[in-house]
């Protein structure tokens, strides 16, 4: 017996020792809290880029990387031991790299790291602004990540045409499938940023419609999740899906899809007047590449408000939509 107990005394003790064992159920609590977008007036200056507090009952020691993406290096390292119970610590950035021309502009990953497994990464951009009095300054922003949000090409929201019929923000495009060739149209996402270009093919009887993502193969960081494609004749006929599919990764059925041809005779009852529906679903980063963003969307402007006004003479008189109802 003694002996039994002697040898369960020394397994003990060696995984005791074992590194990663003793402190197996030691776990740092961290909350992190990210300034908002702001602005280097003074680029010799810093400016707070976020806090940290300690919610552990034990010091953590942390590792801080900012990494530069585009040049794939670490630009600065910071180290820093925050005791149980300290005033949050605030963390300050600087301009880490200088850019040449107006709009210019980098992203960074401040890779956080502590010694017992915290892990956390917030992303930013740093862009050059050089003023009309040549004025030079840095505006600092976060690289939101847009998680699951939709995609429509540009045109009216059904929200703004019939109020009743929807409350989602999506656009249709109404088309005039007798112009041969090739249309092209914004696609727009989180009804915020231009997000690619969709294009519609019209040769004779066919057409065939395609989209591109900017960036896609170029770095970009956009994710495709679903697609969704529809032509109605009339604004009656609109039939909107739920605002996220439920099975995340199929494609909604219609008698549409992107890259397949359809005829104007056989599948749109020679209408060619007709309105053209898309609703994807992404994941993307504002700055969707180191060194690019996506255009802000401004629908107000003179230019988007000429072409949705153009787009509604094109079509048919609205007859009033009833949304869906579960009532018999």
């Amino acid at each position: 017996m003694k002996k039994l107990l002697t040898m369960l005394l020394a397994v003990a003790l060696v995984f005791g020792l074992m590194p990663g064992i003793a402190n197996a159920t030691v776990t740092d609590t961290l909350t992190i809290e990210q300034a908002k977008d702001f602005t280097f007036t003074d680029i010799s200056l810093m400016e707070d880029a976020f806090t940290i507090t300690n919610k552990s009952p034990h010091t953590v020691n942390l590792t801080i990387e900012v990494y530069d993406q585009a040049d794939r290096v670490v630009v600065e390292t910071i180290n820093l031991a925050i005791d149980a119970g300290a005033a949050p610590v605030t963390v300050q950035a600087r301009v880490y790299k200088m850019l040449v021309n107006n709009g210019d502009l980098n992203t960074y990953t401040y890779r956080i790291r502590s010694a017992n497994g915290y892990r956390k990464n917030l992303y930013i951009a740093q862009k050059l602004v050089i003023t009309k009095d040549n004025e030079i300054t840095y505006n600092q922003y976060i690289n939101v990540y847009y998680y699951h949000n939709t995609v429509s090409s540009m045109g009216p929201r059904f929200r703004d045409v019939t109020p009743e019929l929807t409350d989602l923000w999506y656009m249709f495009t109404p088309i005039d499938l007798t112009l041969q060739g090739r249309q092209t149209f914004e696609l727009i996402a989180s009804n915020m940023y231009v997000i690619g270009e969709v294009y519609v093919d019209v040769a004779g009887d066919m057409v065939t419609v395609t989209y591109h993502n900017f960036y896609d193969g170029k770095g970009g960081t956009t994710e495709t999740i679903s697609e969704f494609l529809n032509f109605f004749n009339a604004y009656v006929e609109v039939d909107i899906p739920n605002d996220i599919p439920v099975k995340e990764h199929e494609m909604l059925p219609t008698m549409f899809a992107f890259g397949r041809p359809f005829s104007i005779t056989q599948d749109l009852g020679g209408d060619a007047n007709v309105l053209m529906f898309i609703r994807n679903v992404i994941n993307y980063y504002r700055f969707p590449t180191p060194t690019r963003e996506f255009r802000r969307y401004y629908e107000n402007n003179e230019e988007n408000a000429v072409r949705r006004d153009h787009m509604l003479r094109m079509m048919d008189p609205i007859m009033t939509v009833l949304p869906e109802t579960t009532e018999k």
